[in-house]
Order: structure tokens, then sequence, then C-alpha cells
């Protein structure tokens, strides 16, 4: 006879991965709402200020660096005090900084204070919203660790990363809406693109907080699985210190690799996410019907678009063919990325499908390779106990290889041109394809460094 406590359980442990799972992909979702409207204010921006290229580069530096610092630090800090609290001050946090940028956007404080004024406090107000930005995903990881083993993440966590790639595209959507449709039709203000986006994101962050627990404990089932003590045997290891939780990190040579692959596809995937948007802006392409373009709405978010498809592609092919290992898709990935990446700036821009044929790809490779990295190689080689910190390392990293796309690609765009500048995306991701060969081998069974 089934024991009925037991059906109980499994019942209430589906109900609760359906909620946790949902809560997650919403929320990472809506972290881009607050991040991805500045790229699209850019060419407003510009108009406004009067700013060049380099000046706005500034500004995507300053959210890529402290988004750098905030995911080493934020990292450790969901590992050692709770993912739930510390990925809902990120949301609240960054909508506060969104919304001062709205409020020191306006005319009457740029003619007070002077455009580079301006310059500097927007560079500040988001180089902090890169912060609040970088409590989101580490803790997501380190959610998603505790409530799925490792044989289950492949699918799951493959499933789990299209939520940025949805969330960057509806963003992009959002803020073409907000800084086109809705200012030459409705009459409306293009500064919109900071606040609506807030609203929405202050609502989803009260939902997560409400959904969310830390863990099967927290909920009152049993912990999926048990974690291998420092000695390698079975039993649960002692919670570690902060400190422990560092070192175990930073003495990890797997996530070194991870992290380095990481730091050169987000020279590439930053990229694009900057500076697509102008670059299609001063692209010949089609005329916009009332101030709504929909060809080139579609040539910038076919990228993130497609890259849900390859978040899932990612996930299922590591474990169809390679047994949980990730470096070999990680690898093919990157070097498609790498080739199609350099090709892009000589396509035709007037040539709609073509040019989307390529952003899809680019997309699709892209984000393939980002969730094998920051989500399943966090989890397989950071282990329970130290996922968010291995998320954070790994995302950090790759933070400091986007800011190279923030000020320094702006410029070697007004010194040298697109064409130079995603070539040299290119050859990043051909590098980065090339470093991770080092783990090939290395698979989720892997013991994390104690």
């Amino acid at each position: 006879m089934d024991d009925p406590t037991a059906q109980a359980t499994a019942g209430d442990l589906r109900r609760w991965r359906i909620r946790i799972v949902s809560a997650v992909w919403i929320t990472y979702f809506a972290y881009y709402l607050c991040r991805y409207n500045m790229p699209m204010a850019g060419t407003r921006l510009r108009d406004v200020f009067a700013w060049g290229a380099a000046d706005i580069g500034i500004i995507f530096t300053a959210l890529t660096v402290m988004y750098a610092v905030g995911q080493f630090v934020n990292g450790q800090l969901a590992d050692r005090f709770g993912a739930r609290l510390v990925a809902t001050t990120g949301v609240f946090g960054s909508v506060v900084m969104n919304l001062a940028v709205f409020a020191i956007t306006f005319p009457a404080f740029s003619k007070a204070n002077g455009p580079q004024y301006t310059l500097l406090l927007v560079s500040l107000f988001w180089g902090a919203n890169g912060f609040f930005q970088a409590m989101g995903w580490s803790p997501m990881v380190r959610i998603m660790a505790h409530w799925y083993p490792a044989e289950n993440r492949g699918k799951v966590m493959g499933f789990v990363g299209t939520c940025y790639q949805f969330g960057g595209a509806f963003s992009w959507f959002l803020a073409f809406f907000l800084t086109g449709y809705y200012v030459q039709v409705w009459g409306g203000d293009w500064r919109a693109v900071f606040w609506v986006p807030s609203i929405l994101f202050a609502a989803v962050g009260l939902f997560f907080f409400w959904a969310v627990r830390n863990s099967p404990e927290e909920a009152g089932l049993a912990p999926m699985e048990e974690e291998a003590a420092p000695d390698g045997r079975g039993g649960h290891p002692p919670r570690r210190t902060l400190v422990q939780n560092v070192i175990g990190t930073l003495t990890n040579p797997y996530l070194w690799v991870v992290a380095g692959t990481f730091f050169l596809l987000d020279m590439n995937r930053y990229g694009f996410v900057n500076w697509l948007p102008m670059f299609m802006d001063e692209a010949a392409g089609s005329v916009e019907v009332a101030g709504f373009d929909f060809k080139h709405v579609m040539k910038v978010c076919i990228h993130p678009l497609c890259g849900g498809a390859g978040a899932i592609f990612a996930g299922w092919a590591t474990d169809r063919f390679f047994q949980g290992r990730r470096a070999p898709v990680i690898a093919i990935l990157l070097l498609v990325l790498g080739l199609f990446t350099m090709v892009f700036p000589y396509l035709d821009a007037g040539r709609t499908w073509l040019v989307m044929t390529v952003v899809a790809a680019i997309g699709f490779c892209t984000y393939g390779a980002h969730i094998l990295m920051v989500g399943h190689a966090a989890q397989d080689f950071g282990k329970k106990s130290g996922a968010a910190g291995a998320a954070g390392f790994i995302d950090g990293m790759g933070y400091i290889g986007a800011s190279l796309a923030g000020w320094g690609a702006g410029e070697m765009i007004e010194s040298r041109g697109y064409e130079c500048t995603f070539v040299v995306f290119g050859l990043a991701a051909i590098a980065g394809a090339m470093l991770v060969c080092v783990i090939w081998k290395a698979g989720p069974t892997v013991r994390a460094a104690q």
C-alpha cells in the first residue's frame, strides 16, 4: 500500500517546484525592465544633451563595473544570508535608481546644472543600479540548486534561462514603445522609459517575496539531496562562514576557467546589448509607421528572443550528448558566435531577413553558452552550499568584460567605426571557445573546492 504521507509530500513538492520556478522566471524576467531601458534611451539622451557615443559608453560602463562588483559581493551574501532577501532588496534598489535617473534627466535640471554634470549624476545612479541589478541572478541560481538535484538541472535551468532572453526582448519592446510610439502618437514624454518599468518591477518584487522560499526545508519539506561533506563522505556539511565561502570560490580552478570564458562572452554580448539599437538607428532601415518601425524593432529584439531557444537547446544538448558536460557545447556555440559577429557589420542593413537571420543566430549562440556558464556550471562546480557565490564570481568576471563594451567600445566606434568594433567582439568569443576547452572533460560530478 502506498504511504499517504509520502504521496502528500510528493504532491507538495511538485506544487512548490511549480511555484518556485514560476516566481524565479517571472522575477528575473522583470529584472531586465530596469536594465535594458537605458540602451533604448541612448539615442534620446544623445539628442537632448548633445552627448557623444563615448559619453553614453560611460553610462554603460558604470552599470557593468558596478554589476561586476555587485556580483562578487552579492553572490556571497546570498549564500550566507538567503537568496530571497537579497533578490528582493535588489528589486527595490533598482527601482529607486531608475526613478532617480528619470528625475535628473528633465530639461529644467540640465539647464540649471549643465549636461556634463547631468552625465556625471546619470552615470553614478546607473552604476548604483548595476549593483542592485547584481542581486538578481546569483540568488536565483542558489534557489534552483536547492529545489532541483543535479540530474534534473540541464533541462530545468535551460528553461529558467529563457527568462532573461524573453525579459530582454520584452524590455526592448517596451522601451521602443515608450521612446517612439508613445511620444510621437500619444504625445508622451520619452522619460517614461524609466518610470513605467519601475512600477512594473516593484509589483513583481512584492510577488517574489511572497512566493519564494530559499529551500524545501523552509517550506516544511525534505531537502532534495545531501551535499557531500568536505572529507568527501556522505552527510550534510557544516554551514560555511562568509570567508570560507569566498575561499572555496576563489580556490576552485574550474570556476576560474568558466569565469574567464564568461569574461570574453560578455564582451561580445554587451557589444550587442549596448550598441545594436544605435547601430540600427544609424544604418539604412525601413520607414517608420506612426513612430513605430516594426522591422527595426525585430532586428534588435530577435537577438534575445532567439536566445531563449539557444538556452533550451544548450541545456538539452549537454545532457543528451555529453553526459552533463558543459564545456563542449559552450565551445561550439562560442566559435559559431564569433564567426557570425564578425560578419554582422558588413551586412546590408536594408536586407531585413538577412540581418534578422544573422542576429537570430548570434542570439541563439550567445544565450545558449551564457546559461551553461552562469547557470549550470555555477551549480555543478559551486554545489548547493556555494552556488550563488560561484554564479556571482562567474557573472562578475563577465561584467568586467562587459565594461569594455561600454566606454571602450564607444571610443573605438568613434575612431574606427562599427565594423572594426564588432570584429573585436567576434574575436573575443572565439578566444572564449578556445579557453573553455581546458575543462572539456569536466562534468557535474566534479567536487567543489572546500
